[in-house]
């Protein structure tokens, strides 16, 4: 069986799409009568899929820097590129492979079976947070409605959000398939300055639907969380002069540290921090609750959307919309040694059960039923 990888989620440097199709590409090359055909093109992303070019049967990948303004220009070229790739390894437009697509724009390999998988519905649910104009809900759309031969959601959570909204429109097999859990325990420490204060951990992008505001309103809250604790936020963009404003009318200004960096550093984080506090009102599956708990840090987590399904009794739960709830669930992790060590030991056994292999396993079979 043939499967071919399109380009266009390695513009993402780093990011939970990229992550995912990296650890699936990377178990499929050494699978047995299955050859990869992977059409990166001009990248920016950072997780090594280059280094699998000789243990794929097509494989085409320039690194670059993400340069600012030339979006445009390095969209066009992969789209040339992408033509040549098919016309050398797809002569036949695709007959008899599969087509997995990395995210919901595609094109070319008109006779292949084509997969594409359901990441959450973020546009649907909140647009006001996206550019006006923004297109991703109509690629959606087209590529569930006219082109899908099958879809992977990656959670129970978001097959039923597909089917709340597109309904009987869909026509073809759905099935979730859960990501698997990145180990991040093992991983080289780099050099990194933690800071001076116990602190909670907040990773990934700060807007509106991930709630961060509310874990600020929180600490605000509460003198004893407000005195003795402050937040590492790891990833997304560098505070910008208004969220430095929003920290000092808290009262927290000198107590929310910023850092970047590759899994080495988040790993360390993770290690040090006194939970990952990941409050956000939506979520289509949700790794860094995962890569906590394999590193053996607490999970303080909204009762949302996909959550519970990737936690289970694993996490301290708390409702998004109460900063009090939140509060209360600060303090029972921070102040309550049996507390965190129960949800040590239940997290690193909970993460076993999301395994990269099984993730491969299932999608190989959806694969293969097609």
């Amino acid at each position: 069986m043939n499967v071919f990888y399109d380009h266009t989620i390695f513009q993402q440097v780093y990011g939970g799409i990229s992550r995912y199709f990296r650890e699936l590409i990377v178990r499929l090359s050494d699978e047995e009568g299955v050859g990869v055909h992977l059409f990166m093109g001009l990248f920016a992303n950072r997780y090594g899929l280059e280094n699998l070019k000789n243990r794929c049967k097509g494989y085409w990948g320039r690194p670059m820097l993400p340069l600012p303004r030339t979006g445009r220009a390095i969209r066009l070229l992969n789209g040339v590129m992408w033509r040549f790739f098919q016309a050398k390894f797809a002569p036949a437009g695709g007959k008899g492979a599969v087509y997995h697509p990395t995210y919901y724009d595609f094109s070319g390999l008109p006779k292949a079976k084509v997969v594409f998988t359901v990441h959450d519905f973020t546009h649907e649910r909140f647009p006001r947070l996206f550019p006006k104009g923004d297109k991703t809900p109509a690629l959606k759309r087209r590529a569930f409605l006219s082109r899908a031969d099958a879809l992977i959601c990656v959670s129970e959570s978001t097959k039923n959000d597909l089917l709340n909204f597109y309904g009987p429109d869909i026509k073809c097999p759905v099935k979730a398939i859960h990501h698997g859990c990145n180990d991040l325990s093992a991983l080289p420490a780099p050099p990194l300055s933690l800071p001076d204060y116990p602190y909670f951990l907040f990773v990934g992008p700060r807007h509106e639907y991930k709630n961060f505001e509310r874990l600020l309103t929180a600490l605000a809250s509460s003198a004893d969380l407000k005195n003795n604790f402050g937040v590492a936020c790891f990833g997304g963009t560098r505070f910008s002069t208004a969220e430095k404003q929003c920290f000092a009318e808290f009262g927290l200004a000198g107590k929310i540290a910023y850092y970047e960096g590759g899994d080495g550093a988040l790993s360390v984080l993770y290690k040090n921090a006194l939970a990952l506090v990941f409050p956000s009102f939506y979520e289509g599956f949700g790794f860094p609750i995962l890569e906590a708990m394999s590193c053996g840090c607490p999970v303080v987590a909204s009762g949302a959307s996909s959550i519970p399904e990737v936690t289970g009794e694993s996490a301290l739960l708390f409702e998004p919309s109460s900063a009090e709830d939140l509060a209360e669930q600060l303090r029972k992790v921070a102040f309550k040694d049996d507390v965190r060590t129960r949800l040590i030991e239940l997290g690193k056994r909970r993460c076993t059960l999301f395994s990269w292999n099984r993730c491969l396993k299932e999608t190989l079979e959806f694969y293969r039923s097609l």
